[in-house]
């Protein structure tokens, strides 16, 4: 598994060992910039990762998991941010920040897909509210969340790749980030603060934004969020922490946890992880999870 964990106050890609039983062994930081690195993305077959780094503004690049060196993809200066790999490893859909983000000021975005070389890029969806985190399934559809309805609220969205078919799948006078699909591309798990309170937990529904349920229950001062699907669909990991106002609190304690696709088997790594972003990916070959003794 990859995450994001913090040494010197500065964000770092580790990658981590986790076995049958949901504990996690040997953290091991993959790479060592200055500047703060986040948002990993496994390639398919498991030998890259792109990333996000904080340097000259923020900006894309890719990293063999073994550490033989990495490229950076997009424009220097830039704000790139929250990559992801297209399931056969081909292309890297990505957003751009028209400006630097500031507080309770969130900037118009691009939604944008290049080559897993760099080439070819392109915007698929231009000039919305803070359209991030977008997600390729393997029914080659997007998912994303923004703030585009004017409503104040983040909301979960899903198109074509072409940028057609828009769909704002969730509503309401909350919060909903952190879109992530099922293997299979049938359902989407993501955290939500519909609960009210201050609360923040794990959701899922279907691709079509119907069967909303919840999966966590955590009473605050604890959150869960931040999501990611094994390979196999057997199992989700997930962000947990102490105190992380809606994952936004930089001093708040977190840690990798992993839980069943219904919500069962809550069970810590031990392993901590950032406060903010602590991004857990599963490796695409799910027999490192299921062979590991």
């Amino acid at each position: 598994m990859a995450f994001v964990g913090q040494q010197s106050s500065v964000n770092y890609i580790y990658l981590l060992d986790v076995d049958a039983a949901g504990a996690g062994a040997n953290p091991t930081r993959l790479t060592s910039d200055a500047e703060a690195e986040n948002y990993p993305s496994w390639s398919g077959d498991g030998k890259r990762l792109v990333y996000q780094r904080d340097f000259n503004g923020s900006a894309i690049y890719v990293i063999a998991a073994d550490d033989a060196g990495q490229q950076r993809l997009s424009p220097t200066p830039g704000f790139d941010v929250t990559p992801s790999w297209s399931p056969n490893g081909a292309q890297i859909v990505y957003v751009r920040l028209y400006e630097a983000p500031a507080p309770n000021m969130p900037p118009m975005t691009d939604i944008r897909v290049m080559n897993a070389d760099g080439t070819g890029d392109r915007a698929i969806l231009a000039n919305t509210l803070f359209s991030v985190e977008p997600r390729w399934s393997v029914n080659d559809q997007l998912v994303f969340m923004s703030l585009m309805s004017g409503s104040g609220y983040l909301d979960i969205y899903a198109m074509n790749l072409d940028g057609t078919g828009l769909q704002q799948l969730t509503s309401g006078a909350y919060n909903n980030g952190d879109p992530v699909w099922s293997p299979d591309g049938s359902r989407i798990t993501f955290g939500s603060d519909r609960e009210g309170g201050g609360k923040l937990n794990i959701f899922a529904m279907n691709s079509d934004g119907s069967r909303q349920q919840q999966l966590t229950h955590f009473d605050v001062p604890y959150e869960a969020g931040d999501t990611n699907w094994s390979s196999d669909g057997k199992k989700i990991a997930f962000e947990w922490d102490i105190n992380g106002m809606k994952q936004s609190n930089p001093n708040a304690y977190a840690e990798v946890w992993t839980m069943n696709p219904d919500g069962s088997g809550e069970t810590s790594t031990g392993v901590q992880c950032s406060s903010v972003g602590c991004a857990p990916r599963w490796h695409p070959r799910v027999s490192r999870f299921h062979d590991h003794k």
